[in-house]
């Protein structure tokens, strides 16, 4: 099970990483390290809270 978990948080994080270098270069050189490693920790943060699984379906906006 975490096995699972661990392989799909690296998939997500992989499938944001040209996002978030692209928004990187808006900060200083010195700051996008540092700053990339947050925003990843983050993710892996609201990952493990399953923040993302209680999100609403199209249907309980009508109900």
């Amino acid at each position: 099970m975490e096995n699972n978990y661990n392989e799909e948080a690296l998939m997500i994080i992989e499938n944001f990483t040209p996002k978030i270098k692209q928004c990187l270069h808006q900060t200083s050189y010195q700051e996008r390290e540092d700053l990339e490693q947050e925003i990843k920790l983050k993710i892996i943060e609201k990952l493990a809270k399953q923040e993302f699984n209680d999100t609403p379906s199209f249907w309980d906006f009508f109900i």
